[in-house]
This record gives C-alpha cells, sequence and structure tokens, in this order.
C-alpha cells in the first residue's frame, strides 16, 4: 500500500536531513532508495526494493541496496523487521508500533493500539535484562486472503 505523498515527503526530507547532518553522500543511488522505502508501508524485502528502484535507475546494484538499506538502519531511520520464514523486512515507519502478518500471503501490516502499547513488561523478562522495547507480532490470514480462500 501506499503511503500518502504528504508523509512520503515527511519520511524523504527526515532521512535526507539525518543523512547529510552526518556528513554522508546523498547519492542519486542512494536518494533513490531513501524514496523507494519511504513510499511503501508494504515492509518490502530488499529485493523488492532492488526491483522497485531498479525501474527508475537500471545501474543500481544489490549490493548499493544493501548497503543503502544498512545505513538506514544503522541511524534508525529505517527498522529492520525480522521474520520468521523468509528475508528481513524494511519499514519506514519508526515510531512504535506493532505488526499483524497473514500467513497465507505474507503481507505485514503496522498496527498502532494503545492498548498494545501498555503490554506490561513481566518481571520474569525483567530479570532477564532491561527492556528497551516491546514489539507485539500478531500472526493470522488476512481479510483478503480469507475472502479469496487462499491456502497455505
Amino acid at each position: 500500500m501506499a503511503v500518502s505523498r504528504d508523509e512520503t515527503a515527511r519520511r524523504v526530507g527526515s532521512m535526507t536531513a539525518a543523512l547529510r547532518d552526518e556528513g554522508l553522500r546523498l547519492t542519486h543511488q542512494r536518494l533513490e532508495v531513501v524514496r523507494e522505502i519511504a513510499a511503501t508501508d508494504e515492509h518490502p524485502d530488499v529485493e523488492s526494493v532492488y526491483r522497485g528502484v531498479r525501474a527508475r535507475v537500471p545501474t543500481i546494484s544489490l549490493d548499493t541496496v544493501y548497503r543503502t538499506l544498512a545505513t538506514l538502519v544503522a541511524r534508525g531511520l529505517v527498522v529492520r523487521v525480522a521474520t520468521t520464514e523468509g528475508a528481513a523486512r524494511y519499514d519506514a515507519a519508526t515510531s512504535p508500533h506493532h505488526h499483524y502478518v497473514c500467513t497465507r500471503c505474507g503481507s505485514m501490516r503496522d498496527v498502532v493500539d494503545a492498548a498494545l502499547d501498555a503490554v506490561d513488561v513481566p518481571d520474569g523478562v525483567r530479570a532477564l535484562g532491561s527492556v528497551e522495547t516491546v514489539e507485539v507480532r500478531m500472526r493470522g490470514v488476512c481479510a483478503a486472503c480469507a475472502e479469496k480462500g487462499v491456502l497455505p
């Protein structure tokens, strides 16, 4: 699903300003990777970002996409979302939220909910060490797959 133009512009502006503030060059290829990841809430994997950028910049390499995404993740501009199966996915929404993952089609959607944000960390978990963030991941069959009768 596409992100609104205003939100895409906000994300691109924020990411490019942060990269410039750190003294990193904003090459055409790096900017196109930023634009690609900023314009979606689909949580794409590296291959998807590569295909999207390559449609506009045929000379881009897969290595450039990997390195650019790693740079964005290292600076907290994009979140790397580990999945239980398949490749890691990337999320340009860095504010606290949770995820719903369809077990049939693999789609991943953001879930913003104050009740989930307020999940209390059990003492047994706190005994293991400090907790910096809590993310709830819900898995099930999305409405689109259920409607189509998609089988696993």
